[in-house]
């Protein structure tokens, strides 16, 4: 009797894994070890792994110092675009062979202090990058393995021409923080005048003229790449009057004016062209960025979904048995690289919407743009990715920005 209720109890626990909302695969115990942690991986490699404190010492008034060290950004190139260390570079460990070229045209010395950094502690595009590096021969390389999560929380972020003209087309303010004279002769359209000068001896006059919300994202710049006034600038707002989301876009007035984007005196309005209305998506709902889906729409999809709608888990296939959506497929975006185009695109479901995943947005980015982008894929109207934080060790499946 006792055997028999044993085996009902066990039925039903099997039962309640399989149909809850994060699907863990029901396996016996294995002898094989557990999988290595990144942290593990980077000191069996013999790497240094630094804090946030070491690299805000090198990072400094937030120029580049290319000739004493160099920041590297492992993650894919939209990220990077959306918010990186300041004077970081890119060189995606997916793109390696194709962006690690800027270190010889920078005239990086193989001693030079080099130091990777990506998506946090489960990140393992650092690590990659790393060893990479040690591979072509230099010599001084650390890890900041706490990366962009760690750094945003604690300063500010610098930011490219796209992302510049992504935020300012959706009405984030500007702030243009060279004098007064410069800034009246022509600046970034609707930019505010905050001269670093002025605002680090007396801030209070320019207080009424920041925003109350301190969620709001501000974007910063100056006189270009070698102008410390947005940095001084980004530094106060984000250390001492506890702005959050507060960006650097260091190419300043050079850089836009060489992109052919319009400089204004100010108050005077640019003309807008106007575009195409965008095709409505009945089945999806968008997120704020191109290709994302909305975060608490996509809640809605966890534990039940409609037909014409496919979730793609996009991590390896060691992280997908360990706990993944239920109903997901796993396509590692790894197999894109490994695989090729066509590989990728005969996997996808034949019909429908698709929505990647990961654990923090980068991969199921990567996947999306690199459909777009390096396999010319021709349905992208029904692709979407997730651009959030999900934690499966709870059973859960857990989305959070």
């Amino acid at each position: 009797m006792k055997k028999k209720l044993i085996k009902v109890l066990l039925a039903l626990f099997v039962i309640g894994i399989l149909f809850s909302g994060c699907a863990k695969q029901v396996q016996a115990p294995k002898a094989e070890k557990p999988r290595k942690s990144v942290e593990q991986m980077v000191k069996e490699a013999g790497f240094e792994i630094v804090d946030f404190n070491y690299v805000k010492g090198l990072v400094g008034n937030g120029l580049r110092k290319f000739n004493k060290v160099v920041f590297i950004d492992a993650r894919p190139e939209r990220k990077y675009d959306s918010g990186h260390i300041p004077g970081a570079i890119s060189i995606p460990d997916t793109k390696f062979d194709k962006y690690v070229g800027q270190l010889d045209q920078l005239k990086v010395t193989k001693d030079r202090l080099l130091i990777t950094y990506c998506g946090g502690y489960k990140c393992v595009k650092s690590y990659h990058d790393a060893k990479y590096l040690r591979d072509k021969g230099y010599t001084n390389i650390k890890v900041y393995l706490a990366g962009m999560p760690d750094w945003s929380k604690k300063s500010y972020a610098e930011i490219t021409y796209k992302y510049a003209k992504k935020l300012l087309d959706k009405g984030v303010l500007f702030v243009d923080a060279r004098p007064a004279l410069k800034w009246k002769k022509g600046t970034i359209p609707g930019a505010i005048n905050i001269p670093d000068t002025k605002f680090m001896r007396d801030p209070n006059p320019y207080l009424n003229v920041l925003p109350e919300d301190k969620n709001a994202p501000i974007v910063v710049f100056c006189a270009g790449y070698h102008c410390i006034k947005s940095h001084n600038v980004a530094r106060l707002l984000k250390e001492k009057f506890g702005y959050k989301k507060v960006y650097v876009y260091a190419g300043g007035v050079p850089e836009w004016k060489a992109k052919g984007f319009p400089i204004v005196k100010p108050g005077k309005a640019v003309a807008k062209k106007t575009t195409a209305a965008k095709k409505s998506v009945s089945a999806i709902k968008p997120g704020p960025d191109e290709g994302t889906v909305d975060i608490e729409f996509f809640k809605t999809l966890i534990d039940d979904r409609p037909d014409n709608i496919h979730i793609v888990d996009v991590r390896t296939p060691e992280e997908f048995e360990e706990g993944h959506v239920k109903g997901a497929i796993n396509i590692p975006v790894d197999d894109m690289y490994k695989k090729g185009c066509d590989y990728i695109i005969n996997k996808l479901p034949k019909d429908g919407y698709i929505i990647f995943m990961c654990a923090s947005g980068g991969r199921a980015g990567e996947m999306y743009f690199g459909l777009k982008e390096d396999c010319n894929y021709k349905e992208m109207d029904r692709l979407y990715f997730l651009d959030a934080h999900v934690n499966y060790d709870s059973g859960r499946c857990e989305v959070t920005e």
